[in-house]
């Protein structure tokens, strides 16, 4: 028989061993890229009073527009499509002398032609008070943005097309956020088409299209850990350069290349019909040692639009007009070894393009890696108008007390975009609130602001607008509350918002970049 005093013993042991445990605990043992082993913590076990608690967040305003949006018809998909779209096939075409061909598609489809509205009268819209506004290194002028505004209201009389180019980590990929401040600009501004898309996508969870693409295609990229690295620096907009696998040094007999890539539309997007609509296929190439023969196949065209892009040591963009709503759109590209490819753009000729490029696992500071010459030729061929980074979750886990090194860091981001093109206008937007858990429920982790200022101070030191997006969802705690919303707004991550919450966000960034576009416009007139 155990004498009671044995077993209490035995539990003070254990008692001591897992306070001994908590102290000493780093939290999280990584056991993988994707898989951590959570180790209690001193915080774990003694909780704070506000943990699982979110605190002052009043949600009926985001409920509201999550609303108004679906009343509107603005809902789209309510599954995140990062768990229902269709993973690609793992039998891959097989290789021929030259490459691959795109394997066989007996989809019965109907390939749609359309006339595009060529009326780009700016429509006039009532714009809510914004949860919270852009703010700017000088209130007292704040025109950092006046340069895009002026952009955006020449467009009908210029016949324009206007770019924003929305870089992000994980909370915008699959289109997120990036989708709805799009539809909402062309909606007001004109224009159609998703803008610029990679060539290669490992993630197939993007709302408004699908990415198919050849095996042979390598994926060179300034961020990343399974991405190799382009040492000249050549990078394109999208922070990446694709090239026919394996790349080599040209050999004294010169060997073409071919593959392809297909886009397809989705079911998963608020406005599937206008981001496949296009007039132009956009292609951003470099190929010093010969030409590019390339072809665009609309559905199941007998008679694809077929062309030779000519050699270039340098950067070019060709352009193909396809003026069609396709289901599919095949690109099929072959060239010399040394030919890379940096984006292709579906966009209409006028309006607004706005361009979703998420960087997984990114603090938006591999900016620099790109050749400032590359850079500013991108910007100026693409008539990149407004820049918007949205960075930080990747930053949030390694909690530090001074975050003065990330300031600097986003900081030279921000110059070197500036160096490359001074007339662009920047918005940073601040990272999101983020959970951990904490005793028995979530808490926001306690570094977030310091972040977020951090952010702040690198955007007015560089003479940028900033957007406070954790102030703007709630602040602390407010991550806990999205994901307890009924229907939630984000996932049980409680990191990345899901696509009504990324609807609302949307929502509330289109809301305060008008405000003080209708703000530009009054002070225009009163100049004038």
């Amino acid at each position: 028989m155990v004498k009671p005093w044995r077993t209490l013993l035995l539990l003070f042991y254990i008692g001591c061993l897992v306070a001994v445990v908590a102290v000493m605990s780093p939290g999280e043992l990584a056991l993988g890229t994707e898989t951590a082993l959570k180790i209690p913590t001193v915080t774990d076990l003694f909780p704070s009073p506000e943990a699982d608690t979110t605190g002052p967040v009043d949600m009926s305003r985001f409920e509201a527009i999550a609303k108004r949006l679906e009343q509107e018809g603005q809902g789209g998909a309510t599954t995140d499509p990062a768990d229902s779209l269709p993973t690609p096939s793992d039998s891959q075409p097989k290789p021929n002398l030259l490459g691959t061909e795109p394997p066989p598609d007996n989809d019965s489809l109907i390939r749609r032609r359309f006339g595009v509205d060529t009326s780009l009268a700016e429509k006039s819209e009532q714009i809510g008070e914004p949860q919270l506004t852009i703010q700017y290194p000088d209130s007292l002028s704040p025109a950092n943005l006046d340069r895009f505004f002026g952009s955006l209201q020449n467009i009908a009389q210029q016949r324009s097309l206007v770019r924003i180019v929305h870089y992000g980590d994980s909370q915008i990929e699959g289109d997120r956020i990036s989708e709805f401040l799009r539809s909402r600009l062309q909606r007001r501004f004109g224009g159609c088409g998703v803008g610029m898309v990679p060539l290669l996508e490992r993630q197939t969870s993007r709302t408004t299209l699908r990415t198919e693409n050849g095996p042979n295609w390598a994926k060179l990229a300034a961020y990343g850990n399974d991405n190799k690295p382009n040492r000249a620096g050549r990078y394109g907009p999208l922070v990446t350069a694709y090239r026919f696998s394996p790349p080599t040094l040209p050999s004294q007999t010169p060997q073409n290349y071919r593959s392809w890539v297909r886009y397809r539309s989705t079911n998963y997007s608020t406005e599937p019909e206008n981001w496949t609509q296009i007039q132009n296929v956009k292609i951003l190439y470099s190929s010093p040692y010969g030409p590019v023969k390339a072809s665009v196949q609309v559905d199941n065209d007998s008679l694809p639009l077929a062309r030779t892009l000519e050699r270039a040591p340098g950067l070019n963009l060709a352009q193909q007009p396809v003026t069609a709503n396709f289901q599919k759109l095949l690109l099929k590209l072959e060239g010399p070894e040394g030919a890379e490819f940096y984006s292709v753009a579906l966009d209409c000729n006028e309006g607004v393009a706005v361009d979703n490029v998420p960087m997984r696992g990114s603090a938006g500071i591999e900016f620099t890696k790109t050749n400032i010459d590359y850079l500013r030729q991108q910007l100026r061929a693409l008539n990149v108008k407004l820049v918007i980074l949205q960075f930080g979750v990747n930053v949030v886990p390694g909690m530090v007390k001074d975050y003065t090194f990330y300031e600097n860091l986003l900081y030279k981001q921000l110059l070197h975009f500036k160096a490359a093109a001074p007339e662009l206008d920047i918005l940073v937007v601040g990272v999101s609130d983020m959970a951990r858990r904490s005793g028995t429920g979530y808490a926001s982790y306690p570094n977030v602001p310091r972040i977020r200022d951090a952010q702040r101070r690198a955007a007015f030191r560089a003479g940028c607008a900033f957007w406070d997006l954790y102030s703007a969802m709630g602040g602390p705690n407010s991550m806990v509350a999205w994901v307890k919303q009924s229907p939630p707004l984000a996932g049980r991550d409680y990191t990345h918002f899901n696509p009504r919450g990324a609807r609302v966000v949307g929502e509330m960034l289109y809301e305060a970049l008008m405000k003080d576009y209708e703000n530009y416009r009054q002070r225009n007139r009163v100049t004038q």
